[in-house]
């Protein structure tokens, strides 16, 4: 039904972000309002802060809703002086915005549930507010799968948060309506228990959304999947021999920079470099939507040398289980000493000392089959890759 209820409002195959953004922000404060309207009176004809507290809790989703629109609004504004890679970030800010909003009236509905747990009054059972908390339920069901609908098309935190937001409050409804029922037929109330359960599912759902917001703007991993599908498409081209070290800077959903490292032949004249390098970038680009930058670490295959020391590195560091990759190799001159330099990639878990006394030991492997050269190992670890 959302699929097709989407697929009339967006006649277009391909709405723009901000108006996807607004479709779920205008819908959810639309639905929240009157949730809000109908909870409220019915929590207060039948005395019930848990119902009552239900109702602000559909007050703050239309507030959620509202900063969600104007993150939208702000995010979609072009690049400038100021700001020269765009706004696209105010979408984090407006979801760390929405986050912090639900945490706060998580606090204030826990304070009110203790107080009725200390005062109890009773609560005056009604069989249509069954019906409205059932109604209730399913609105916000309709909700979730509404938004998470949307943000297939988008991937946004703001729906992200919304989706997360709106099942929090399937949960929380549904304990108000099992409470509401058992006061019933318990003569202790279960009222304030109920409200500090809700209180607890909001919160919850709120410190999910702001540490994965704050992730973003402080700078996270990129999906394994990303990173591997922008790695092996230029490990695809036929005149790269490695790729290693890409780093995703992250300005916003649809401004995302990228630097990486390439392995290539050194027979190739700065001017044919150029021209393979600038290919893959244009072709990143138009495949994945990054503006990437190529640094080119010259690989000389044709030296003797070179080869019989790529053999014995080889076979050194196939012994052990925690190098997970080598790469850019290259022998230098420094004032007349040849000098043999690598970088070796290793496994996450390992600590400083372990780091230290496998360097040592691949440099002294090393020595004992070519003494002709000085080595410099560099080690890295596996996940060096990072949003910025």
């Amino acid at each position: 039904m959302n699929k097709l209820l989407i697929s009339l409002l967006f006649k277009d195959k391909k709405p723009s972000r901000k108006l996807i953004g607004y479709t779920s922000a205008l819908t959810g404060a639309l639905c929240n309002i009157v949730l809000f309207a109908i909870k409220l009176i019915t929590g207060l004809l039948v005395n019930s802060i848990s119902i009552t507290a239900d109702a602000f809790n559909n007050l703050s989703d239309m507030g959620t809703n509202i900063v969600s629109f104007i993150g939208f609004t702000l995010a979609d504004k072009p690049a400038d002086k100021d700001h020269p890679f765009g706004h696209g970030r105010f979408e984090y800010v407006s979801a760390m915005i929405i986050s912090i909003i639900i945490l706060l009236f998580s606090y204030e509905l826990i304070k009110s549930s203790v107080i009725r747990i200390i005062n109890p009054q009773p609560v005056i059972f009604k069989w249509y507010i069954i019906a409205i908390l059932i109604t209730s339920i399913l609105v916000k069901l309709w909700m979730a799968f509404f938004n998470k609908q949307l943000n297939s098309k988008i991937d946004s935190h703001n729906l992200d948060a919304i989706f997360i937001d709106s099942v929090a409050d399937v949960l929380a409804t549904s304990i108000v309506l099992i409470s509401f029922i058992i006061s019933k037929y318990s003569s202790f109330s279960f009222d304030g228990v109920a409200g500090i359960f809700v209180g607890l599912f909001i919160g919850y759902n709120g410190v999910t959304i702001l540490k994965e917001t704050l992730n973003s703007i402080i700078g996270s991993p990129p999906k394994a999947e990303e990173y591997y599908d922008i790695v092996n498409y230029i490990k695809n081209f036929e005149k790269i021999d490695g790729v290693h070290d890409l780093i995703i800077h992250d300005y916003g959903p649809e401004t995302k920079l990228a630097t990486i490292h390439v392995e290539m032949s050194s027979d190739y004249t700065f001017s044919d470099a150029h021209a393979i390098i600038d290919t893959i970038e244009n072709r990143v680009k138009e495949k994945f939507g990054i503006e990437l930058v190529i640094h080119v670490d010259p690989l000389e295959d044709i030296c003797a040398n070179t080869q019989i020391s790529k053999v014995i590195l080889d076979r050194i560091t196939s012994g052990y289980d925690c190098i997970k990759d080598v790469h850019d190799f290259r022998i230098v001159n420094e004032r007349g000493q040849k000098i043999i330099v690598f970088d070796v990639v290793v496994i996450d878990t390992l600590n400083n000392k372990d780091i230290r006394e496998l360097k040592d030991d691949i440099i002294e492997k090393f020595n004992e089959n070519n003494d002709f050269y000085r080595v410099v190992v560099n080690i890295e670890k596996e996940d060096t890759f990072i949003y910025q």
